[in-house]
């Protein structure tokens, strides 16, 4: 077992405080967003003999991860955990299928991009799906809601531009319409975008009071709200924010038609390739298969490549992607579609993946012991503990609650 000292990423939408109090340190001041806890080569956690966790396991792989794992997945760990951390929304991005991956890695070292490079679109040569679960109240925006209900919010604005963008979402199959619409509003720019924006965000927050003005009227809460009624007042207030935040930026335009989540504490959600998403507020533990790769459109100071977005983006509307776990007794099994990771979450004993391959221990709250036939290792909140293959099968006591991450059976 080895005892994991993990980086921390400082991006602008970063909390000051979330991850320094999980950790038990006190702030510096910087936006800390994310803790990566994995053997990614852009950021790979340290081993107490000062090794790379990524270093480590190249250089042991049959003790490491195992035969099973290299045979799928080569000489490296497959999935990545986060602590992620959102004061403010992240950008507007979706992740590639590994076929798109594949292709953007090549064409881009073979124009001499460095990995690494502020302009480069692929950091590597894999997918990237991913789940969220949530450690606090966690909200975000994720794949295009039924276009019949965008209609109808975007006629609420009673502008003259969104009742056109209502017109064509219902006059065409939705894929096809999503897919036109949201090139236009990305290719907007200038003061055509500005007065736009601005305009949108008086709207916005006129709808808003409206809203608001009719619950007073009727004596109705936010809960008590048709889905519509609450979907809108979400995208309004979301609206004029982001507008406050990027004046110019036609990313903004494109989260009209998002799906608005809300995650409560212990719930998650899951992103396929191709799905459109937007982080925005919340602390939550993510794994995901081990990627950087990361497709903007907006909301972001970072490397924006449209044209490979609306290539890579699945224009299909979609319920909110939530994703159920499996329940055993008080332990969560996140289980979606991804041969690369899963997710454990609970209480100690946690028996969950007594299996044969690598395992990442974090623990959420509390203080633990984990244990192998050979050795054992205390941990506390906010400490990760990477188990080798060749450890076996662990058990886990004390009293707090650990997310475990594995390779799936």
């Amino acid at each position: 077992m080895h005892l994991l000292d993990c980086a921390i990423r400082e991006y602008a939408w970063g909390s000051t405080t979330h991850i320094p109090k999980f950790l038990g340190r006190a702030p510096n001041g910087n936006p800390q967003a994310e803790l990566w806890i994995g053997a990614h080569d852009g950021d790979p956690s340290r081993l107490p003999d000062g090794r790379c966790l990524n270093d480590a396991i190249r250089a042991e792989a049959d003790s490491m991860v195992g035969e099973r794992v290299q045979t799928v997945f080569g000489p490296r760990l497959p999935f990545l955990m986060k602590a992620l951390s959102a004061a403010e929304p992240l950008s507007l991005q979706v992740h590639p299928t590994t076929q798109r991956a594949r292709i953007g890695y090549d064409a881009e070292e073979a124009a001499g991009i460095p990995v690494g490079s502020p302009t480069r679109s692929y950091q590597d040569r894999h997918h990237k799906p991913e789940l969220i679960y949530a450690i606090t109240r966690f909200e975000g925006m994720a794949g295009f809601r039924d276009i019949e209900i965008s209609a109808r919010i975007l006629r609420m604005l009673d502008v003259p531009w969104a009742d056109d963008i209502a017109w064509r979402l219902e006059d065409g199959p939705a894929f096809q319409a999503l897919r036109s619409v949201v090139t236009d509003m990305l290719a907007m720019e200038g003061p055509e975008l500005d007065k736009l924006l601005a305009e949108l965000k008086l709207a916005a927050v006129r709808a808003e009071e409206r809203g608001h003005r009719e619950d007073i009227r009727t004596g109705r809460r936010l809960r008590d709200r048709t889905d519509v009624a609450r979907e809108a007042t979400r995208v309004f207030a979301q609206t004029a924010s982001l507008v406050d935040r990027y004046p110019h930026d036609p990313g903004v335009l494109v989260t009209l038609l998002l799906n608005h989540v809300v995650l409560a504490p212990g719930e998650a959600m899951f992103l396929d390739a191709g799905v459109i998403h937007a982080y925005t507020s919340g602390f939550g533990v993510e794994i995901m298969a081990s990627s950087d790769n990361v497709l903007r459109a907006g909301l972001t100071p970072k490397h924006v490549d449209v044209p490979e977005l609306l290539q890579v983006t699945n224009f299909t509307p979609m319920p909110p992607p939530l994703w159920e776990p499996t329940i055993r007794g008080e332990v969560a099994h996140f289980d979606p579609p991804a041969t690369e990771f899963s997710l454990w979450v609970g209480p100690p004993p946690i028996g969950g993946p007594a299996i044969d391959g690598p395992r990442i221990v974090l623990v959420l709250e509390g203080e633990v012991r984990v244990e192998t036939a050979t050795e054992s290792q205390d941990l506390r909140q906010g400490q990760a503990l990477f188990i080798a293959h060749a450890d076996g099968q662990a058990s886990i006591s004390g009293s707090g609650r650990v997310a475990i991450g594995s390779v799936p059976d």
